[in-house]
């Protein structure tokens, strides 16, 4: 039978509509398809034991974290269709948490009121009475014992290679309100933390100018602001805003209690040898990557001991807190953004050191969920370098190549130009 082109171009336009109809639901199913339906927990005389209910058998993470005391389960990221258990206390159970820990994974924090061990985890795949399940036994130990046992992670997940777009500063609201299960909220502007590095009582680095790296740092610091800001993208916050002295713990400590998206710490060397030039970066390491960046990260971390406060008291604590969390993925996405601003520093015609691109474990860089670099815009021991860096216009290209460089980071992990 005859059909007009009309008739034909309908039919395939309709045909069209169902298929992608189809693909969207069940890409919009296939989204949903992992959930987590219960949580019950069975007390033995030996341990006690957490059973997770699936929907679907999954790879997942069990470790544990200290002060105050928590067992954490990461998996692919769920739906959280669980009632909050009964009598938690009974299982040395303050309370329980859920949400992204990143962007294709989840988490669960349980809350505990007392050292525990995990003794073993594993999962186990339905049968004809149960769901897919994942198991997690442990038991109450004393302080010495959890000490022993705190490093052991159970389940093969590979966290730190999903693909990153934005980490959460912190496990989102309790699961016993109805909140969790709602759309996300609209996505802030990312917040950089600009830190200008020394001030108050202490100098930094005296130019051989004369000219005090405290005030380079803070006057390139405002200027990266003002860029920022005039972009209208970005959320910005700076730990000092005047020549006030500053703890290198507090300056971490700001930068997590106002949630930064990245942390970049501004500087400006100095060296015994005056004919060094040229701007450097560095990420946070345990070992330098040089003798002279290991120099470096000692006399920036000594600027507490100024106003009296050994930085080592706080350094011990600081590290525990990145042994307990993902550091990793925190320490991969810094040395990204240094990789990316060294190349915009170089394509801006700003001059770079020999191996710009450094490594040492800078107290001022451990937030451990925040991507953090500690820039060195040149150096005070140079005297041409110094007078340069005691200019507006001079500042004014490095904060428009950081501007570039913080431009060209976001717009990659936060996929903005997409489409």
């Amino acid at each position: 039978m005859f059909k007009s082109p009309v008739i034909c171009s309908a039919i395939k336009a309709f045909q069209a509509f169902l298929f992608v109809s189809a693909v969207f639901f069940i890409a919009g199913k296939a989204a949903y398809a992992f959930e987590i339906s219960e949580l019950r927990f069975g007390q033995h005389p030996d341990k006690t034991r957490l059973v997770i209910e699936m929907t679907a058998e999954r790879d997942f993470r069990a470790f544990m974290l200290s002060n105050p005391y928590r067992m954490v389960v990461d998996m692919p990221e769920f739906q959280w269709r669980a009632p909050r258990p009964d009598d938690l206390v009974k299982y040395n159970m303050t309370g329980i948490r859920q949400g992204n820990l990143k962007p294709g994974i989840s988490r669960i924090v349980l809350d505990m009121n007392a050292p525990i061990e995990i003794m073993n985890a594993f999962t186990l795949p339905r049968n004809a009475n149960n769901p897919p399940r994942l198991v997690v036994d442990y038991k109450r130990v004393n302080v010495s014992a959890f000490q022993r046992a705190r490093a052991n992670v159970f389940g093969e997940l590979d966290v730190e290679n999903v693909r990153f777009v934005r980490a959460a500063p912190s496990v989102p609201a309790p699961v016993q309100k109805p909140a969790d299960l709602s759309p996300s909220p609209k996505v802030e502007k990312p917040l950089i933390i600009i830190d200008p590095g020394h001030g108050g009582v202490d100098p930094g680095a005296i130019g051989a100018n004369g000219v005090h790296e405290k005030r380079v740092a803070l006057a390139l610091a405002l200027e990266l602001k003002k860029q920022l800001e005039a972009s209208g993208d970005y959320r910005v916050k700076m730990t000092r805003e005047t020549d006030v002295f500053i703890k290198l713990g507090d300056r971490v400590r700001f930068a997590r209690r106002h949630g930064g998206d990245l942390f970049v710490s501004i500087h400006a060397d100095s060296l015994r040898d005056s004919s060094v030039t040229g701007a450097s970066v560095y990420t946070l390491s345990e070992k330098a990557s040089d003798e002279q960046t290991a120099r470096l990260a000692a006399r920036e971390n000594r600027a507490d001991m100024i106003a009296g406060i050994d930085i080592e008291v706080e350094d011990e604590a600081v590290m525990d807190i990145l042994i307990d969390l993902a550091r990793r993925n925190t320490q991969n996405q810094s040395k990204y953004f240094a990789n990316t601003l060294v190349d915009t520093f170089d394509g801006s015609g700003i001059k770079l050191l020999r191996r710009p691109h450094r490594f040492a474990n800078f107290a001022v860089l451990k937030a451990p969920e925040i991507p953090s670099v500690l820039v060195e815009a040149g150096f005070m021991s140079n005297k041409r370098e110094a007078n340069k860096l005691n200019t507006a216009s001079h500042r004014q290209k490095i904060a428009r190549a950081l501007r570039k460089s913080i431009d060209s980071y976001f717009d990659t992990v936060l996929d903005r130009h997409s489409g």
